[in-house]
């Protein structure tokens, strides 16, 4: 409901959740609150950074009978709406994008998945026949090792994540960059079990169309859902028009949230991608086996995340790397 209230973006929403649960209050005790109340649970409404938002929306959103129809349909087609404060809110979200994380998830398909977590496998649109086959044996192997495979249901690397995950009869999680009342099946998924082995996310409003804006917005949600972030193939951060690639933008926005990025040897690909050569430069991890993913991802599950990005600012933890941490990581 607050995420169709004018002047309400993400950080009004998570201030206004802060404060409810500080005064064990809920979003439904909102609409029975009286204006004083209200200023005084959250006196920087409507003032600085939050001057666009105003309660006084809250009447007419409670008594708009078309958003309420609006939310029945969803549900009635299977769609399940995800507020911040719901239990199955993927907690790595809240700690990876802190207050940008999204205040709404639209999820479709099958709902474990979300609490799954995984890794993310994303790569240029643009792809040769080969870099796709690799691809798709990256996908296979974390699948068949039980690790749900993300990505961003874009063609090219992203399509062939999911379908390499699909085949070894595994999980994947597809994030869009557009309203999920525009979800259509790629005819390569169309055969395979993806009804109940996939789940469609998206933080966008159900009619909302793609862009490229949201495409970049789309990747950063890849990154916070993932344990670790794949790159298979990037171009340079800019090319020649001073176009932003999205691939290389991720691994920038993963590297930054402290979430480790895996980058595929430019040794094994032709020609070689500038891109993978700068992410490693920037701290990308540098790998030729999926195994080693695989070894790192069980790693992960096992004990606390430990920040292996060679440049990342997090701060690092004091836990001894195991023997093929100190050669994959350190070499």
């Amino acid at each position: 409901m607050l995420a169709n209230a004018p002047g309400f973006g993400a950080k009004t929403i998570h201030y206004i959740y802060k404060n409810l649960k500080i005064n064990n209050l809920s979003v439904n005790d909102l609409f029975d609150l009286e204006p004083d109340e209200l200023s005084r649970l959250f006196p920087e409404i409507g003032r600085g950074k939050f001057a666009k938002a105003s309660f006084s929306c809250f009447l007419k959103l409670d008594s708009d009978d078309r958003l309420y129809s609006s939310f029945e349909k969803l549900k009635s087609d299977g769609i399940t709406i995800i507020g911040l404060d719901d239990d199955i809110y993927p907690k790595c979200v809240l700690q990876n994008m802190a207050d940008n994380a999204p205040s709404v998830l639209y999820c479709k398909g099958y709902l474990p998945i979300l609490s799954k977590g995984g890794l993310s496998i994303v790569g240029a649109r643009n792809v040769s026949n080969s870099e796709i086959t690799i691809t798709k044996r990256i996908a296979h192997e974390f699948a068949e090792n039980g690790i749900n495979v993300i990505s961003g249901y874009a063609k090219g690397v992203d399509t062939s994540a999911h379908l390499g995950a699909l085949e070894a009869n595994g999980t994947t999680t597809m994030i869009l960059s557009f309203g999920i009342n525009y979800i259509t099946i790629k005819r390569e998924l169309e055969d395979l079990n993806w009804e109940k082995k996939s789940l469609f996310v998206t933080q966008f409003t159900p009619y909302e169309k793609f862009s490229g804006k949201n495409a970049m917005i789309r990747n950063k949600l890849v990154c916070a859902m993932s344990k670790a972030v794949v790159v298979i193939k990037s171009n340079p951060e800019k090319d020649n028009l001073g176009k932003m690639s999205g691939t290389f933008d991720a691994a920038k926005s993963a590297i930054k949230m402290g979430v480790p990025v895996f980058v595929l040897s430019p040794k094994l690909l032709q020609p070689t991608p500038q891109g993978n050569l700068d992410l490693i430069k920037l701290g990308g991890i540098e790998f030729t086996d999926a195994i080693d993913v695989v070894k790192f991802f069980e790693e992960y599950s096992e004990h606390e995340p430990v920040n292996v990005n060679s440049q990342s600012d997090t701060k690092p933890t004091s836990k001894t790397a195991k023997p093929y941490q100190t050669s994959l990581f350190n070499s």
